[in-house]
This record gives structure tokens, C-alpha cells and sequence, in this order.
């Protein structure tokens, strides 16, 4: 952990609050004695500096930033879960109509279900893992304007202003890539070994 990451951590936490505390009430002391305000901010500095210097010596700062980093890493792991939730709740709403792509991103639920269940249970979350979520329901939002455009420009019969070859079918291999990596990602999060490798093992303790 460098020396500035620290800092940050250890202000945040109780600890670090209440050596900020603690220095200004010096600071009030000093300035009740009859001090000048140039004294009281030193006095102040040097309460805060002798708490955090008694803190370092303890040990007792290092576990208070270690904790307050383990916090900080918590609630960024459930916000992040959470948009997963949210990604994987829309992309299974949608309507689609080719069932190329309702079967690519029924698998690709899924998988962003089993990802969940794993982050959830592990308490943590992999970043890939959850841009891959949000990147399926992008494609398939995608995928669905290009839809509406085309199905206007034939009501209508004008020329294709955006053309998209095999979109259907581009689409559904990318949904399935992502589910790919979805399922990689649930496997690190929750310390899964692949079939294959389980099987490597097995043949090489024979």
C-alpha cells in the first residue's frame, strides 16, 4: 500500500476522524489559553500528528486503513453487482423477435445469473464478468434500433441509410461471446476449476 493510499484510508476511518477531532480540540485549547490563532492552528497540527504518529506505532493505523479500505472495496463490489443485476433484469425484458438472438440471450442471462449467485456468495465481483453483462444489453439495444430502422425503411420503401449484413446472426455470436466470458468470470469469482482442468488434474495424479 503506498504511503498516499494510506492517508486517504486512514482519514476516512474512525480512527482518522477522531485524531481530526482531537486536533482542533487542542487547537481550541490553545486558542482559550490566550494563543493566537497561528499558534492554535500549530498546536492543532501537532495533535493530529501525534495521534497519527501513536497510531502508526500501535499498529492500530494500519488496521484502521485496512479496514476502511476493506469497506471502501465492499461497497464498490455491490454497486457493481448491482448494475449487474439491473443490466441482466432489462436484457431479459426485451422482445426480440428472431429466435437466433432469443436463444443467444437466454444463454446469455443465464450465465449473468450464475455470475450474480457466485459474486453474491463470494462477496466480491470481477469487472470483466459485469462489463460483459452491460455490454450484451448494448448489443441487443443495438441490435433492436437497427431493427425498427429497417422495418420503417421497408413500410416506407426507402434505401437502407445504415446497412448491417447478417445482423441477426453478428449479433447472436457476440451475445454468445459475452456469455463466454461471463461464465470465465463467474469461475474466478467463485474459485470454480474448468471441467477440463479438473480432468488434466485427474490424469496427471494417475
Amino acid at each position: 500500500m503506498r504511503l498516499s493510499e494510506f492517508a486517504r484510508a486512514y482519514s476516512r476511518s474512525p480512527a482518522g476522524i477522531g485524531s481530526l477531532f482531537l486536533g482542533i480540540g487542542c487547537g481550541c485549547v490553545a486558542l482559550f489559553l490566550g494563543g493566537s490563532l497561528a499558534i492554535a492552528a500549530t498546536v492543532g497540527l501537532a495533535g493530529i500528528g501525534a495521534a497519527f504518529a501513536l497510531a502508526l506505532a500501535t499498529g492500530a493505523g494500519q488496521r484502521a486503513a485496512a479496514a476502511e479500505l476493506e469497506r471502501g472495496s465492499a461497497g464498490k463490489s455491490a454497486s457493481r453487482v448491482a448494475a449487474a443485476k439491473a443490466a441482466r433484469a432489462r436484457l431479459a425484458s426485451l422482445r426480440i423477435a428472431r429466435p437466433e438472438i432469443v436463444a443467444a440471450r437466454d444463454l446469455a442471462v443465464l450465465e449473468a445469473g450464475s455470475f450474480i449467485e457466485a459474486c453474491s456468495r463470494a462477496g466480491s465481483y470481477d469487472p470483466e464478468g459485469v462489463a460483459a453483462i452491460e455490454d450484451s444489453l448494448a448489443i441487443v439495444d443495438a441490435w433492436l434500433k437497427e431493427a425498427d430502422a429497417s422495418a420503417v425503411e421497408r413500410r416506407f420503401d426507402l434505401p437502407d441509410a445504415d446497412p448491417f449484413p447478417a445482423a441477426a446472426e453478428r449479433t447472436a455470436a457476440l451475445l454468445r461471446e459475452k456469455a463466454s466470458v461471463v461464465a470465465a468470470a463467474r469461475g474466478r469469482v467463485s474459485g470454480e476449476v474448468p471441467p477440463s482442468d479438473r480432468i488434466a488434474i485427474e490424469e496427471e495424479l494417475k
